[in-house]
């Protein structure tokens, strides 16, 4: 006997909009930074890179630098920041070690603000319609436990 798995409200949207079919992957990588233009010696700064692929191109990506505020850029209104490549063309998806599980991604995100900062930018009418969009409007509030 199998038993069927029920359907989330997520997964019916994302379904519903023909985002499903896309595959979401997900990476985290070293990421280095040298010190400020002004002629500071200090050794780089090191932290992360993070990208969330819908299907070939970044949805949402993020630059974590210990020190720093956190750069969170989500495709739509920050096309002209976010990275432009495929996952092909970066070479990603043939590296070892970088390919991270969604869960591990979604922690970051929430801990860093993303979840604020695309909301503002899918209220704004600036987000570009992705996996995460239609994720945004089918999950409850991690904190408060609201639909939104």
């Amino acid at each position: 006997m199998t038993v069927a798995t029920p359907v989330t409200r997520a997964h019916a949207a994302a379904s519903n909009s023909g985002l499903v079919d896309r595959v979401q992957r997900y990476f985290r990588l070293p990421y280095s930074q040298p010190g400020d233009q002004s002629g500071d010696l200090s050794p780089m700064k090191r932290g992360w890179w993070c990208a969330h692929f819908d299907g070939d191109y970044i949805a949402r990506q993020m630059e974590l630098l210990p020190d720093k505020a956190p750069v969170i850029l989500v495709a739509g209104k920050d096309d002209m920041h976010i990275c432009g490549l495929s996952v092909e063309e970066t070479g990603l998806s043939r590296k070892k070690g970088v390919e991270i599980l969604p869960q591990e991604f979604e922690q970051l995100w929430l801990e860093n603000g993303g979840r604020e900062y695309l909301l503002k930018a899918i209220s704004s009418g600036r987000a570009r319609s992705t996996y995460a969009t239609a994720m945004m409007n089918t999950q409850p509030d991690p904190v408060n436990g609201q639909w939104l």
